[in-house]
């Protein structure tokens, strides 16, 4: 599975006084810019009619798995897009009981999306004449698109209600990853929130303790590139691109995003390297990138107050 996922983001120097509380940081980004349809796919087409033997029958069947995969993605992405950014959501009386019918909801979603995909295995083992009720699997599948639209429409509805205040930070970092990538990133959140009182004592903790952590995530990155080979890599990302000293104490929220705003512009033009294979700068990126998702869900908390 891919580590990183990032977007080409133009870079702006942001030099605003930042208190120990949060800032106003008040740049949005609308539904409409963040989430869209991310494959084409048309369930009205899936249907059994005009095949006349089991090869077609099979293949059709498969295409609309490939179809659906591809649906089931947006999904999720959308989904845990929401539960990261939960602490920060303009709650009313009805939020936890929506959000608990949508957890339901994606979790019914998965069970009969993978029970499905079982079926349609055993069919690259039957033989041709098997006894083998296709129509129904088909049906089963139809079935699930329309679950599944369903379910995107109440997720839509969700974050219209109570997410029309999230930032374009907040966004930025999670828009190109996949749904494993975000599902991976709220349970280390959370975990690291837990252990702490309160978001305001990590939030306290990440600000003047991190400073470390950023330096070595910076030198690794740089030593990446360095080892590349790559000089037009190597030329334009040095040290002094990310940070003007390695002395660093604490950052101010907006350097923060500026930071990440290099970070992710830089290895998602970088495309010649593969990060996957440098376990240092992942371990180190990793654990900023969750130090930085707290700062985001603090920074969003204290604009509420």
């Amino acid at each position: 599975m891919r580590i990183f996922s990032f977007f080409k983001k133009p870079k702006e120097k942001i030099d605003i006084k930042v208190p120990e509380f949060p800032t106003k940081f008040i740049s949005k980004a609308s539904d409409d810019e963040i989430y869209y349809e991310r494959a084409e796919y048309i369930d009205d087409r899936y249907n059994l009619d005009d095949c006349f033997d089991v090869k077609t029958k099979v293949e059709r069947i498969l295409e609309s798995l490939r179809a659906f995969d591809k649906k089931a993605q947006t999904i999720l992405h959308k989904y845990y897009f929401l539960k990261l950014f939960a602490k920060v959501a303009s709650r009313d009386a009805k939020y936890n009981e929506k959000m608990i019918t949508v957890d339901k909801q994606v979790n019914r979603m998965k069970k009969i999306y993978d029970e499905i995909k079982k079926r349609a295995d055993v069919l690259k083992y039957l033989p041709e004449e098997g006894d083998f009720d296709y129509n129904e699997l088909f049906m089963k599948i139809n079935d699930l698109f329309d679950f599944s639209r369903a379910l995107f429409t109440q997720l839509s509805d969700i974050q219209k209600q109570y997410y029309q205040n999230l930032k374009i930070a907040a966004y930025s970092l999670c828009k190109n990853k996949t749904h494993q990538e975000l599902e991976q990133l709220l349970k280390e959140t959370n975990e690291t929130i837990q252990q702490y009182k309160s978001p305001q004592e990590a939030y306290d903790y990440i600000y003047y303790n991190s400073g470390e952590l950023i330096v070595n995530t910076v030198k690794a990155l740089v030593d990446v590139i360095n080892d590349s080979g790559i000089k037009s890599y190597i030329d334009a990302y040095q040290f002094q691109y990310f940070l003007a000293s390695d002395d660093v104490v604490a950052l101010r929220f907006a350097e923060w995003i500026d930071l990440f705003n290099k970070l992710l512009y830089v290895i998602r033009n970088t495309n010649r390297i593969d990060y996957n294979s440098a376990p240092l700068f992942s371990q180190y990126y990793r654990q900023l990138e969750t130090r930085y998702m707290i700062m985001l869900i603090y920074n969003e908390m204290g604009l509420k107050q």
